[in-house]
């Protein structure tokens, strides 16, 4: 199978495009599915093979042939055409042929569209036969086995093969049988152990009759973005292979949770020809789209002012004459993960990280080795807020069958083992994960699901509890898959592993009009002054949303236009668990009388010494006063009522002279500033509490000019 075009429409334009296993066939009449080739199908309007000419109609064996010599131009040709063969081979039938490669390519022209239980009435006509010249037959019915859970079967029928081969077939095919077979014990012990998962279709404001997937959530939840090759408007575009165009979508969930109904994205995203989403930001701001030049590039486009900008190339480190097809952002995005099968790899597509330089390039591209990439093709990855946890998709390794998910983990710069999830994550078929929620509970996936050439788009829920379903026959209460028993009982669930993992959100706001405000939100950590991650809040709302590895002492400083910068210091723990901290900020506009309290500047207990931790403060400060020449201020200290009313008053003037003389050491000039030690007189909290003395200890400035 050639692997360049399973991603042209995997991810016709990001490689990948699949979905879970538990949806009914929406198509039947194969008269009305085109397929591509080495991909999956696609419906489309009713077509009729072209008539024979220049044959007499009463030699009905020169009319035969001719259909037979039409229909292998639909088999073998380079742009196949699977449906159209099928009804050129029924033809030649009618006339008195019922060849054994006439019977075996119906039935594989079935099996390509993935009407696997047509495909396998014709595959076991042939076998019904005292003399097999198509054995090929078998080794398909093997695989349409495992398709349809029926493992034992199958690796009767791999035995079965295995024996008619010669010695030249068998050195070809040695290795591919014996990767089919450990593929169905790997699939019959995990469908034996199923996990506790849920499995929702999305509805059908999401899902149509033609392939849907690559979906794409942003980290709130709150957008859905994937790819679809649905027909648009009454007069449909299709490629010189005669597909409809995939484009990219865009979906909102509401306050009730339901979706909105999907909704085209704009011309500078959907270019002609083919584009698919590939990967979002956690933000929501940034979108890597795929397209089919140079064999499959990776663009990357800005949310700004309402709208998708066009997309940019992500350069020549990470797009080349090979294909690329997914890509996704790590959470703060200085790094992508990307799929391509350029050359050095050890496979097929294997993936890849690339981190941003400090002018905002894609660096070198490092394939991520062995424990991740196998012999054959891995096609997307989804890194979690931690650093360390991993999803991704892959052919290889100990799969179901097809492409099935797995997770593995990232610790002290080494990769541990991966994990398959499961069933009924990952079926025999195609299962590609593109989105997992932050704190690890949902994901969204593509999947093929059943007997059918239909992707669709579905929800992933890891349970922590059994799923109340009321069975309508006898009135208990089960978990039902859709193949197999219910899952097991609660005390016995297996249990996604929650996130270590604290989330900072909210909404930033003008302080005077309480209109939302598009900030830039500089996360610092403290103990190294380095900037570990850069966010802007939402355009139209005014919102921002923030992942915290635990474990670490961060400063925060919240900047917009026309506005004094706001800082937060937070410490997060150790704790386990999955946590939101709230914080909606208003910012001062830059005029006479604005205060603002520095919170990311600190002292030794009793001393007026800055540490360390206070440049990436000091900074902001010194940057303030740089782009506002005109601008002066008052540095003010502060602190609670314990000890003597004067040491306070002594202590908060050295500590307001600490920053200046910090200032001036840059270059300020000393007009600009006035530094004044307001001791305990201007408490904001309650002295007699621990936290009250805490809020009271400050160091604020105020604008006195400008």
């Amino acid at each position: 199978m050639n692997s360049r075009y399973i991603y042209t429409l995997f991810v016709l334009v990001f490689t990948l495009t699949i979905t879970p296993n538990f949806v009914s066939a929406q198509w039947n009449d194969t008269s009305k599915v085109e397929v591509l080739p080495d991909t999956i199908s696609i419906a489309i309007p009713q077509k009729k093979v072209e008539k024979i000419e220049k044959v007499k109609m009463s030699d009905s064996t020169k009319i035969m042939l001719a259909y037979v010599k039409k229909a292998d131009k639909y088999f073998y040709g380079d742009n196949k055409r699977f449906d159209l063969a099928i009804e050129a081979y029924f033809e030649a039938q009618k006339f008195g042929n019922n060849d054994q490669k006439v019977v075996y390519n119906i039935g594989y022209s079935y099996f390509a569209m993935k009407n696997y239980s047509a495909a396998k009435l014709y595959f076991e006509e042939i076998t019904g036969k005292d003399s097999i010249s198509e054995k090929k037959a078998i080794y398909y019915l093997a695989k349409i086995s495992h398709l349809q859970y029926d493992f034992d079967k199958s690796l009767e029928y791999y035995n079965q093969y295995y024996k008619l081969l010669n010695p030249i077939e068998l050195s070809n095919e040695r290795k591919d049988i014996e990767r089919m077979k450990k593929q169905c014990v790997d699939a019959k012990e995990l469908y034996a152990n199923p996990v506790n998962t849920f499995i929702d279709k999305l509805s059908d404001s999401i899902n149509s009759n033609y392939v849907d997937y690559a979906p794409i959530a942003s980290r709130s939840g709150k957008l859905l973005i994937f790819t679809s090759r649905r027909p648009i408007g009454d007069a449909p575009e299709r490629d010189y292979m005669g597909r409809f165009y995939e484009k990219i979508y865009s979906t909102r969930k509401d306050n009730k949770g339901n979706w909105s109904k999907a909704k085209l994205l704009g011309k500078s995203i959907n270019k002609s020809d083919h584009n698919a989403a590939a990967g979002l930001s956690a933000d929501g701001k940034k979108l890597i789209v795929y397209r089919n030049s140079n064999n499959g590039d990776l663009y990357e486009s800005t949310y700004s002012a309402g709208i998708w900008q066009s997309a940019k190339s992500l350069g020549k480190n990470v797009n080349t004459s090979a294909h690329e097809a997914s890509a996704s952002f790590s959470y703060d995005r200085v790094k992508i993960y990307f799929s391509s099968d350029r050359e050095g790899g050890f496979g097929g597509h294997d993936l890849y990280q690339s981190n941003l330089d400090e002018n905002e390039k894609w660096g070198m591209a490092e394939n991520l080795k062995a424990k991740v990439n196998s012999a054959y093709d891995e096609i997307s990855m989804v890194a979690m807020p931690d650093g360390k946890t991993f999803y991704f998709t892959s052919n290889g390794h100990n799969t179901m069958g097809g492409y099935d998910i797995f997770k593995i983990t990232y610790k002290d710069s080494v990769w541990g083992e991966p994990t398959n999830l499961g069933y009924p994550i990952n079926t025999p078929d195609d299962d590609v994960l593109y989105s997992v929620s932050s704190d690890g509970k949902k994901a969204y996936i593509a999947s093929s699901r059943t007997d059918t050439s239909m992707h669709d788009i579905y929800l992933i829920t890891f349970a922590t509890q059994i799923k109340n379903i009321n069975d309508q026959l006898d009135g208990n209460l089960l978990v039902v898959n859709e193949k197999g028993a219910a899952l097991p009982e609660l005390d016995n669930v297996m249990n996604i592993k929650k996130m270590n993992l604290t989330v900072l959100k909210g909404s930033i706001n003008d302080e005077f009009t309480n209109d939302p405000l598009f900030a830039n939100i500089e996360l610092t950590d403290n103990a190294t002054n380095t900037v570990v991650a850069t966010f802007n809040s939402n355009e139209q709302t005014g919102q921002y949303l923030v992942s915290l590895p635990s474990g670490k002492d961060y400063g925060i400083s919240v900047k917009s236009e026309n506005c004094l910068f706001h800082s937060e210091n937070l410490t997060i723990g150790n704790g386990r668990g999955y946590n939101e901290i709230i914080k909606n900020i208003k910012l001062k506009r830059i005029e006479v009388g604005s205060k603002v309290e520095l919170k990311n500047l600190f002292f030794a207990s009793g001393k007026a010494e800055l540490t360390k931790s206070s440049e990436t403060e000091l900074n902001n400060l010194l940057t303030l006063l740089n782009e506002i020449p005109s601008l002066k201020l008052e540095i003010a200290g502060h602190t609670d009522a314990v000890g003597k009313a004067t040491n306070n008053q002594k202590l908060s003037g050295l500590r307001a002279s600490a920053v200046v003389d910090y200032l001036l050491e840059k270059g300020i000039s000393a007009d600009r500033l006035v530094a004044k030690g307001y001791g305990e007189e201007k408490p904001v909290a309650d002295n007699k509490t621990k936290e009250g003395r805490s809020k009271n200890r400050r160091i604020e400035f105020e604008v006195i000019a400008r």
